[in-house]
C-alpha cells in the first residue's frame, strides 16, 4: 500500500520531470538543465568531489562542465521515486553515460543520481542533488 493517495501521481511526475532533466543533459542544454533546479529551497549539490552551497555555483559548475563536451548520452537503467510528503520525494536512479570532450577525449561510466524533489509554484524541483560515476 503506498503511504498516502497521491503517491502514484508523485511517481509519475516527477519521473517525468527527470526524464526532462536527462533530455537536458543529453543535448547539453544548461539552461534547460538548470530549470530543473529549485530557485527558492535549493539545499545543495554535490558531483564527484565537487559541492556547491548555492544554486548560482551549482548553475556555473555544470555550464562549465558542460562547455567541455562535444556530445554527452546518459541511458537511464534503473529509477526509483520514494515520494515522502505530498511535495516531497526521493529519487534514485542508475545510468550509463557516454561523453565525447571537445578534447576528443572519451569517457564511459557507471552513474547514479540521489535528489530530493519538492512540488513548489511552478512544479517538482530539485532541492538536492549527488551524482557518483565511476569509469568504465
Amino acid at each position: 500500500m503506498q503511504p498516502f493517495p497521491e503517491a502514484e501521481t508523485i511517481q509519475k511526475e516527477v519521473k517525468e520531470q527527470f526524464n526532462n532533466l536527462i533530455d537536458a543533459l543529453n543535448t547539453l542544454d544548461a539552461p534547460a538543465w538548470a530549470d530543473h533546479y529549485s530557485r527558492d529551497g535549493f539545499l545543495s549539490a554535490v558531483a564527484g568531489a565537487d559541492r556547491s552551497a548555492t544554486r548560482r555555483e551549482w548553475v556555473d559548475t555544470v555550464t562549465s562542465y558542460f562547455a567541455t563536451r562535444e556530445q554527452q548520452q546518459v541511458e537511464v537503467l534503473a529509477v526509483q521515486v520514494t515520494p515522502l510528503a505530498p511535495d516531497l520525494a526521493l529519487l534514485t536512479s542508475q545510468e550509463k553515460s557516454k561523453m565525447l570532450f571537445t578534447d576528443g577525449q572519451r569517457m564511459q561510466s557507471a552513474h547514479v543520481f540521489t535528489m530530493i524533489w519538492k512540488k513548489e509554484e511552478g512544479g517538482w524541483k530539485i532541492l538536492y542533488s549527488h551524482e557518483s560515476w565511476v569509469e568504465k
